[in-house]
């Protein structure tokens, strides 16, 4: 089995398949794995899902909800090769050749060498649908209306704050009065209308890490960059680190306890919210994650993080002020998993089959490891019982996944 890409849901695919006792390798355009848990700096790790999932043993092992991203870099590839996958760093698909309804190979190219995989399956976990973009899959990009994506950004660390100041904002509606008297969101608020603050931020989050005088900064915002164009990305990417300098010129000078803070660390590449989306045999809707909707193929299980559309036009949010709509935990359909027009490909991660608001539920990294172990354990179940990806019985997928512990 070929795993393309070693972010959340790529890592939680690969073990899947090789605690069954298949090899596989997993192909990483980066120069480390665990894509947004480690060189994306995000954190915490946001949403949930029912009980026993590979999520939960990721925590234990990282050591918590607050964790060591450089640390984690290091406990999540041993993990993979002590469970037998071959890891492949700086690797990234440039070629896939097709068949009838099958991959047959992955070219990729590395520093030197051009590598070519022949498998039976295919794992797409790029996050882009890279691989099934290059198998000919059918995708969609944005919202109907006219194609924007949510913002792209650079989350990162910051440390210096005083051991006295203990302000968090998590959200659009987490007021906090300072000891100079004035709120925090209104005063970003105003900020952002003053020009002090770029008009893409009118709020800038501070998530708790878990160490004293530090924070996880979630404020750059850039609109209308086509996240599948290296040279807007770019361009983006300088714009962001400029957004950065602006960021902390504000805390230092207007937030008390801030005055000393200097950047500890940052991500090292473009934060993307959404790109393809991955057309499969079911399409999962907003109003399915509204609904808290069951299936009769559902493989993961009470799926829940509001529909969060970071504005694709402006600041704030896409639909409404204050907090996003809150979902009912839903079901996701072992068909969003399976592209069409393919035997032996899955898709697994933000890139999986629905529309632009569902996306924004299920796009976090809690959902994405749950849905990387499901796909991986079908995998492994159609390689064992020589059937393709479109003939496996998801009801013996369904009772696979309970008998390893997980509510479904």
């Amino acid at each position: 089995v070929v795993v393309a890409g070693a972010g959340p849901a790529g890592i939680s695919s690969a073990i899947a398949v090789a605690r069954q006792g298949f090899k596989v390798a997993i192909l990483e355009r980066l120069g480390c794995v665990g894509g947004n848990l480690t060189g994306g700096c995000v954190g915490p790790i946001m949403g949930s899902v029912s009980k026993g999932t590979f999520g939960d043993e990721i925590i234990k092992l990282l050591g918590g909800e607050f964790y060591d991203f450089n640390k984690a870099k290091f406990l999540l590839h041993e993990l993979l090769i002590k469970n037998n996958v071959d890891v492949f760093l700086f690797t990234t698909v440039s070629e896939v050749t097709t068949k009838d309804n099958f991959v047959k190979s992955v070219k990729a190219y590395g520093k030197t060498n051009n590598h070519v995989f022949n498998a039976k399956f295919f794992i797409d976990c790029t996050g882009d649908g890279d691989l099934c973009y290059k198998a000919g899959c059918e995708y969609k990009i944005g919202r109907d209306r006219d194609g924007l994506t949510q913002p792209v950004s650079l989350m990162y660390v910051i440390e210096g704050i005083d051991k006295n100041q203990t302000l968090t904002c998590c959200h659009e509606e987490h007021y906090t009065t300072l000891s100079n008297g004035k709120e925090y969101l209104s005063m970003c608020r105003q900020a952002c209308k003053d020009g002090i603050l770029p008009p893409s931020i009118n709020i800038v989050r501070l998530y708790n890490n878990g160490k004293q005088g530090e924070r996880i900064v979630n404020a750059t915002q850039l609109n209308k960059v086509n996240v599948l164009d290296e040279y807007e990305i770019a361009k983006a990417e300088l714009e962001l680190r400029r957004q950065m300098v602006v960021v902390n010129e504000f805390l230092k000078k207007y937030v008390p306890g801030f005055e000393n803070i200097s950047v500890k660390s940052c991500s090292e590449f473009v934060g993307i919210r959404e790109s393809r989306r991955i057309l499969g045999e079911y399409v999962l809707t907003a109003e399915d994650c509204l609904s808290g909707k069951t299936f009769y193929d559902g493989i993961v299980h009470k799926a829940d993080f509001p529909l969060d559309i970071h504005n694709p036009d402006g600041a704030g949010q896409s639909e409404q002020e204050g907090l996003p709509p809150t979902v009912t935990p839903y079901d996701i359909p072992y068909r969003c998993f399976t592209p069409k027009g393919f035997d032996n490909l899955f898709v697994a991660g933000r890139c999986i089959s629905g529309d632009h608001r569902a996306h924004a539920s299920y796009r976090v990294m809690r959902i994405c490891l749950a849905m990387g172990q499901a796909v991986g354990v079908a995998c492994g179940l159609c390689l064992k019982n020589q059937v393709t990806s479109k003939q496996l019985s998801t009801d013996l997928l369904r009772k696979t996944l309970t008998d390893m512990g997980i509510e479904l």
